[in-house]
């Protein structure tokens, strides 16, 4: 059941992008602009389990119904529909053969696939089709194979990367896409698709063989400003607007028209490669920023600052350019008995422990505070802003919540544990080297009295 829905939703698809291109077509002539086939091809390469036989009879369907309902002659429908097919068939079999990341163009060298394998499609799709252009429009043989081949080419290259890397449009909704230029205003982060908007309304009034290319500084600002989706989503539109309106601007049945719809496709297959790889090439380096940004300032086991981030960052409240007016407190923590756990549980016991009370614990405490792991099984938190009373209510919240806190181990029964705190309560301008060891002396205290609590140092200086 589920394969015949599958493929009655490939059928509706097929058949709306279909009639779609049909909608493009010039009297007497073929689509300026076919998406079906490559939006066939991204949804089997990003859905395989809808490529089985039904699958693609549902595809055919989709060709088939189209072409019908737009009045198609029998013999053209059937020879074009058998190229379309093919164009997606092998396109999906290439992609097949590279890595799942290429498959959703995450690297760099990923644009290399995908340009081949766009064009061998072409290719074969061509092969299969350039016939009918021959016998049915009265193209020379030469002529027809460079106009299905440019036609493949330039919608494979505008429509696939939209389909393979809508996968990150959830992922862009649940965190802020990292771009070059930090707190970005609203209006600063709707500026480059408001430069293409009037880039492509220059165009369309200007015309003439220079408009395909009045966008591109435009696009290219898209691409460095936003996500490889999001740049993939305006380059459709960009190659929507240069294979539809431009093209319109050509004049049909004259003897240089399918010469210069040849010339004009192809020159729009390349153009939208460029905005791609501006985007793919930044996300990259997006991505090695912040996994160095990582290994630079986070404990690489519980995900917390490490030891320097938390000493540096805790220096700049206090002294640096992000000094806050008021009070500041400092909380050293640290696990009760851990050497225990590790003992009787594992080390890998141990860990898993250590992730539960850091995941815990951060759970709790405002964005603007500090919580880093200085070693071992001890942490530190720095509270910018908070006067001791309320410092200390917070200590006792975080004690009470990891008391509460049980850990599964393997298939023995929860882990529980309780940890210790000493607490001290300073001034914006004062040393942090002081009041680590004001907390470290109340941490000790707060051992020495039967662990499990809270202990808060007398105001420092």
């Amino acid at each position: 059941m589920a394969a015949w829905r599958s493929a009655a939703l490939i059928a509706a698809i097929v058949f709306a992008a279909a009639l779609f291109g049909h909608l493009t077509r010039p009297l007497g002539f073929l689509s300026t602009f076919w998406p079906a086939n490559a939006l066939l091809m991204g949804l089997m390469v990003r859905n395989p389990g809808w490529a089985g036989p039904l699958g693609w009879v549902g595809a055919a369907a989709g060709y088939l119904a189209a072409d019908f309902a737009m009045g198609g002659d029998l013999g053209i429908t059937l020879w074009l529909t058998a190229g379309n097919l093919t164009n997606a068939c092998v396109g999906y079999l290439l992609f097949q053969r590279i890595a799942a990341a290429d498959r959703q163009l995450e690297r760099p060298q990923a644009l290399l696939s995908l340009l081949l394998i766009a064009f061998a499609a072409a290719v074969a799709a061509a092969c299969v089709s350039f016939g009918c252009v021959v016998v049915y429009f009265g193209h020379a043989p030469l002529q027809a194979f460079e106009f299905v081949l440019t036609s493949e080419f330039a919608s494979n290259l505008v429509v696939l990367p939209m389909v393979l890397t809508a996968s990150r449009l959830a992922e862009m909704m649940k965190r802020p896409v990292a771009r070059p230029v930090p707190h970005a205003g609203r209006s600063q982060t709707f500026q480059p698709a408001a430069a293409l908007m009037a880039s492509i309304l220059a165009g369309t009034v200007i015309g003439g063989p220079t408009a395909i290319a009045i966008p591109i500084p435009a696009i290219l600002w898209c691409a460095l400003s936003y996500g490889v989706f999001p740049t993939a989503l305006l380059t459709f539109g960009l190659g929507l607007w240069q294979c539809t309106v431009l093209v319109a601007r050509l004049a049909p049945g004259t003897a240089d028209y399918a010469a210069a719809l040849t010339s004009h496709r192809f020159g729009v297959a390349l153009f939208s490669l460029g905005p791609i790889m501006v985007a793919v090439i930044n996300a990259a380096r997006a991505r090695l920023l912040n996994e160095l940004d990582q290994a630079a300032n986070q404990d690489a086991l519980t995900g917390v600052l490490s030891r320097r981030a938390f000493l540096l960052r805790s220096e700049a409240i206090l002294t640096g350019t992000q000094a806050v007016p008021g009070p500041v407190a400092l909380l050293m923590l640290d696990v009760d008995r851990f050497k225990r756990i590790n003992d009787e549980h594992g080390h890998a016991a141990g860990d898993e422990a250590l992730v539960a009370l850091a995941g815990h614990i951060a759970t709790l405490l405002r964005p603007g505070d500090l919580f880093g792991r200085l070693g071992g099984e001890e942490f530190a938190i720095m509270l910018p802003g908070l006067s001791q009373p309320a410092a200390f209510a917070l200590a006792e919240r975080l004690r009470d919540g990891c008391a509460r806190l049980r850990i599964p181990v393997d298939k023995r029964a929860p882990l529980a544990l309780t940890i210790s705190i000493g607490l001290v309560s300073g001034a914006a301008g004062g040393s942090l080297q002081h009041l680590l060891q004001e907390a470290d002396a109340a941490l000790y205290r707060a051992k020495q009295a039967g662990r499990d609590r809270v202990v808060a140092a007398r105001l420092a200086a």
